[in-house]
């Protein structure tokens, strides 16, 4: 290893030292002892959701900023139409069921299935991507319950909003830095609620459960990218800087009252490397630590594995591990549009307690 190359690795020991430091000051941020992310891509899940160190094109802006320095000089990625959406597997019978994704049409469901764990996703990300810049629109809805028979355990986010990313290379292309701002505006109803009450509710009345306000956030990322064989990458991101807090706001719920939860701040680690299978075969195999700011839970829970190959960058195949939880997918990307289709698993026991929640999703664009 060289000398310029010894001093890249002892800042970033430096790095994660602080982190350590600051980790036992940070609140945790569980619902339903799952814990959240604001986005999560196809790619990324069918990866064991291990992209810290490989983000690339707008998908940089939620997994690591420093990842926009990667975008080619001369390649724009714009998606005009970008739908994304996701269901647990215990969730699909019933939505098939109540013929709807609503959750007030769910609750009587959940409560005669007390124990079942509910997962329900949709978003949209039109974005546009060029190197050392990045801008997404979001909307995006997310459900989660789970029912005691009695009470419902639930957190549904409702999210609008903009997100957009700056990235520079420095020191020869080694490092790299970037920054995400975010806007959101959101609508929230989390908690635990009786059925009893629930049911009392009507389509004009249930708004009144939720929380609505606007907030803005700020991550932090770097890449390290040592010139060597397979091309090791080392990818830090320090997300939601000292947490992104909520205002009050009555923009889209006239109805709601109080203010959305804060977005607690994490930290992710990652390192990877890029074994060239043949001419027209690359690889990408990454370990991630994720949320190294929750010292309680398990080397499980923290833990994310994944494998990428790509086929002469159009066919992608996905396989990882999730919290220990085997994911995979495939993707295909053409100019044009891209169809990912990937399942992975969430570990949404209690404390450190293990249960598996299966889970499909996908991803179609039409870009250029």
């Amino acid at each position: 290893m060289s000398q310029k190359t010894q001093q890249y690795f002892f800042i970033l020991l430096k790095v994660y030292l602080l982190t350590l430091l600051f980790s036992p000051l940070i609140n945790s941020a569980f619902s339903l002892s799952e814990i959240s992310e604001l986005y999560q891509s196809p790619q990324g899940l069918g990866m064991g959701n291990a992209l810290t160190a490989d983000a690339s094109g707008y998908q940089s802006i939620y997994y690591n900023p420093a990842g926009v320095a990667t975008q080619l000089k001369r390649k724009w990625e714009v998606n005009l139409i970008d739908l994304q959406g996701g269901l647990g597997l215990d969730t699909v019978s019933r939505i098939w069921k109540n013929q709807s994704f609503g959750p007030y049409r769910l609750f009587g469901d959940l409560k005669q299935n007390p124990g079942n764990y509910y997962f329900i996703n949709a978003a949209s990300l039109p974005s546009l991507t060029m190197r050392g810049f990045s801008i997404s629109l979001l909307g995006s809805y997310q459900f989660s319950g789970q029912s005691d028979g009695t009470s419902l355990d639930a957190d549904l986010r409702q999210d609008t909003g903009i997100a957009f990313a700056f990235g520079r290379s420095l020191a020869g292309n080694i490092l790299k830095v970037g920054v995400t701002g975010k806007a959101l505006l959101r609508n929230q109803m989390k908690g635990v609620f009786s059925h009893d009450s629930l049911a009392a509710l009507n389509d004009s009345s249930f708004p009144s459960l939720f929380k609505e306000g606007w907030g803005v956030g700020f991550d932090l990322g770097m890449l390290v990218a040592l010139p060597e064989k397979y091309l090791p990458t080392l990818g830090v991101v320090w997300k939601d800087i000292f947490g992104t807090q909520f205002h009050a706001s009555h923009i889209l719920n006239s109805s709601s009252a109080g203010v959305p939860d804060p977005i607690s701040q994490s930290f992710n680690i990652a390192l990877s490397i890029h074994p060239i299978l043949s001419p027209k075969l690359k690889s990408t195999i990454s370990v991630e630590y994720k949320h190294l700011e929750l010292g309680q839970l398990t080397l499980k829970k923290h833990l994310h594995l994944g494998l990428q190959i790509e086929h002469i960058k159009e066919l992608y195949f996905w396989a990882g591990l999730y919290q220990m939880y085997v994911t995979g997918g495939v993707g295909y990307r053409v100019k044009g549009g891209n169809l990912e289709i990937t399942s992975y698993a969430v570990d949404v026991g209690e404390g450190n307690e293990s249960k598996e929640n299966r889970r499909f999703t996908f991803r179609y664009t039409v870009s250029f």
